[in-house]
């Protein structure tokens, strides 16, 4: 779905903001203290891709480049949320915080108050003696995400900006027929009920209408409804999602192609996983649970092409382990004359640390393709991501080869031209 610029003159991204949804979390944290740990040379770029070859060599923004800011809803900053990881986690060190002081005060200086849109108990409690912008009707918070985007674009002279959605995982629920199409879209924004509006959507509906790449690192809807995969291309912007790919789920898509690459019968896959910090707190909640299990186990169904194999995604709240998942897999299949075999791995990683890279290669790959004028969809990505928008291949070494055969490819001629940004 992409189309591309041929003009010479979108080469390269001029400078460039990142705005996060969700900005203090664990995952947007560690975005901002990594891009400037890694810019200021106290830590090396382990995890980014964008920094390996082929890709290096692409016109991609430079990580000391970016200029962050975002929409958080508690009462906090980058300074304040970077300790505290340190505390819980044991990650970071008092020595390369005190190095980025500065950076993260600068950055901190560029936070807006969120807005809550029909958000979860969990959320609205976080969210209770926290910083909330007030808007009445969802055409008014689209007015009023737009207004600190546009207000980021001028205070730092950016030439766009790429909106990530790193926020909590919302409830899963059926999707309105209004969001259909972008006529029935539009209309239903002048409405005063809230009732069936979610913030990844109104987030992602201002940044594609404003011009902005959009980046849905959550299983939420986000850009990936009907209406705004139609909006999108209607602005000329790409986008992607949805929810990041970092751990047992990357290892499934590694490790189920090698069943059927050897005719290997899988007949039970259980996958059970353990976390405990915020994340872990709302999903605690079992409509949000919902549906973060959909995108972990909709990867390996469709991979294992077996509809008589069963399979299950279990997550459990541990307060103790805060960002440190823990995840155990049993795999249970049958060989040759009917010999049933096993397999089990246990995987343990910080889940803050394992995302903060991608969600910066994310950034870096939506400003390169917002400068080279194509729109739609970054189908090219679905390496990063549980449930890639408009990809239907789910083994990582296969969604890989699409990202170095688009790192490898040529611009092509198109008619499509990027919009100014800030529209």
């Amino acid at each position: 779905m992409n189309a591309r610029s041929n003009d010479p003159s979108a080469a390269r991204p001029g400078r460039t903001g990142v705005w996060l949804v969700g900005a203090c979390g664990g995952v947007a944290t560690l975005t901002v203290v990594g891009a400037r740990a890694v810019a200021r040379g106290l830590r090396p770029p382990v995890g980014l891709l964008t920094e390996t070859p082929p890709f290096s060599a692409l016109e991609l923004p430079a990580v000391a480049d970016l200029v962050f800011g975002g929409h958080e809803v508690r009462d906090t900053d980058w300074v304040r949320a970077a300790d505290e990881y340190r505390r819980r986690a044991g990650v970071l060190d008092e020595g390369l915080l005190a190095a980025l002081r500065d950076d993260l005060e600068a950055a901190s200086a560029q936070l807006r108050p969120g807005f809550l849109v029909n958000p979860s108990p969990a959320v609205r409690a976080l969210a209770a003696k926290g910083r909330t912008a007030r808007a009445r009707t969802p055409r008014e918070v689209v007015a009023g995400i737009q207004a600190d985007l546009r207000g980021f674009v001028e205070r730092n002279r950016l030439d766009t900006v790429v909106v990530v959605n790193v926020s909590s995982t919302e409830p899963p629920r059926e999707l309105p027929i209004e969001w259909a199409t972008l006529e029935r879209f539009e209309r239903s924004l002048e409405g005063r009920t809230r009732a069936a509006w979610t913030a990844s959507v109104l987030h992602a509906y201002a940044a594609l209408d404003a011009g902005f790449p959009f980046v849905n690192f959550t299983p939420s809807p986000g850009s990936t409804i009907p209406a705004l995969v139609e909006l999108a291309l209607a602005r000329g912007v790409p986008h992607m999602g949805s929810d990041g790919k970092t751990g047992e789920t990357l290892v499934k898509t590694v490790l189920a192609p090698l069943f059927t690459g050897r005719a290997l019968r899988v007949l039970s896959w259980e996958g059970y996983n353990m976390l405990g910090n915020r994340d872990g707190l709302v999903l605690d909640d079992p409509r949000a649970k919902a549906s973060k299990t959909k995108s972990k186990d909709a990867a390996l169904r469709s991979l294992l092409r077996d509809g008589g194999a069963h399979t299950r995604v279990t997550i459990d709240y541990v307060p103790s382990l805060d960002d440190w998942k823990v995840a155990w897999d049993y795999v249970h299949f049958e060989g040759f004359l009917g010999a049933k075999m096993a397999m089990q791995f246990t995987w343990q990683g910080n889940d803050s640390v394992l995302a903060a890279p991608l969600v910066l290669d994310l950034a870096r790959w939506a400003a390169l393709a917002r400068a080279r004028g194509e729109s739609g969809l970054m189908t090219h990505l679905a390496a990063y991501f549980k449930s890639p928008a408009g990809v239907d291949e789910h083994s990582f070494v296969r969604q890989l080869a699409l990202l170095e055969a688009y790192a490898g490819r040529p611009r092509a001629g198109s008619s499509s031209r990027a919009r100014t940004p800030g529209r």
